[in-house]
């Protein structure tokens, strides 16, 4: 079975080479380093198959499978938030039970290449989705690009319901080119706004302070509704209770990050204070706003907190302070922030 849909999801197109990834970071006046270098060269080697790229948080992935994607000469490609995508597909199969086979050989098979930003499984119902999805969709000939912070033996890592995940894990470990991207740096950990470490996080409430206009965004299907305020500069400014305290999802995130490039979320509480489920939101919020690459000041009642106050409260722990952190030090000034 699973060779068969080796046979059918190598694409013919031509995929870019390790020369010309390299020739494009260095026009951008970017060093990559050892181990990125080595990820490059497995790259080449997996020709057209589809890709699982893990590692360590911050070493480089999402934006080095980026640069590789872009080079990608097929049209029919698309990059995708890998939570928005699944949420999408559930919906699209609540709409038309009745057709769910068509639902699912259908879906994005208009695209003949998928990136994925964030590749982690840990609900069963999404595990159970993908495991659906996932062998029609290459059988298909679609192409997947994927980043993790998981090798794909760990995807869905609660014991109790890691079984579920086995399907996908056989069909990445068989199907899929599986490169670990290694190393010991953190690029996100790095400052990169020229002494000001911390300009995108302030406890000075003066600093989102400005005069704007109320606003209701629609969400999604059935007339939701979210109140915002933009200033005259157009930048979102939300209160964090509005943004993590009430039921949104990624998708919804999403909607309000394609639309302002540039944000304040206020009164940020401190962690302690939080519910575990507000931290899990903002934990999703922070993944889009990094993933969309949108201009964000977060303005707080306390410090920055630290990756240990985080350890214990929210999933993927590890990669939330880091992609936080960054944002709290504007990366979009380095493209090398992934």
């Amino acid at each position: 079975m699973f060779s068969r849909w080796l046979r059918h999801s190598a694409n013919s197109g031509v995929s870019p080479d390790a020369a010309a990834v390299r020739g494009r970071v260095e026009e951008q006046g970017v060093t990559l380093d050892s181990p990125q270098l080595r990820t490059l060269d497995r790259l080449e080697e997996a020709a057209t198959r589809s890709l699982y790229l893990w590692g360590g948080v911050g070493r480089g992935k999402s934006w080095l499978l980026a640069e590789y994607f872009a080079l990608l000469p097929e049209p029919a490609k698309q990059r995708l938030h890998f939570h928005a995508f699944l949420g999408r597909l559930h919906t699209a199969l609540v709409a038309d039970p009745a057709h769910a086979e068509q639902v699912l050989s259908g879906y994005c098979a208009e695209s003949r290449v998928l990136l994925f930003d964030e590749f982690h499984l840990h609900d069963v119902a999404d595990a159970h989705l993908l495991n659906r999805w996932l062998p029609r969709a290459l059988a298909g000939g679609l192409r997947i690009l994927a980043t993790s912070n998981y090798p794909p033996q760990h995807l869905l890592p609660d014991p109790l319901f890691h079984e579920a995940a086995l399907p996908t894990i056989r069909a990445i470990e068989s199907v899929f080119h599986v490169i670990e991207l290694t190393g010991s740096r953190d690029y996100r950990s790095l400052s990169t706004d020229g002494g000001n470490p911390l300009s995108g996080w302030t406890r000075d409430r003066s600093a989102v302070e400005v005069p704007r206009a109320a606003q209701s965004v629609p969400l999604g299907r059935g007339g939701r509704q979210l109140a915002v305020e933009v200033s005259e500069d157009g930048t979102l400014v939300a209160p964090f209770s509005r943004l993590c305290e009430e039921p949104l999802s990624v998708q919804d995130h999403l909607v309000l990050a394609r639309r302002w490039r540039r944000w304040f979320v206020t009164e940020v509480p401190a962690v302690d204070t939080m519910h575990r489920e507000s931290v899990q939101r903002w934990a999703n919020l922070v993944d889009v706003l990094y993933d969309e690459r949108v201009d964000v000041v977060f303005q707080a009642e306390g410090a920055l907190p630290p990756g240990s106050a985080l350890t214990d409260r929210v999933r993927d722990a590890s990669r939330f302070a880091s992609r936080l952190h960054h944002l709290a030090r504007r990366p979009f000034l380095n493209s090398q922030n992934s």
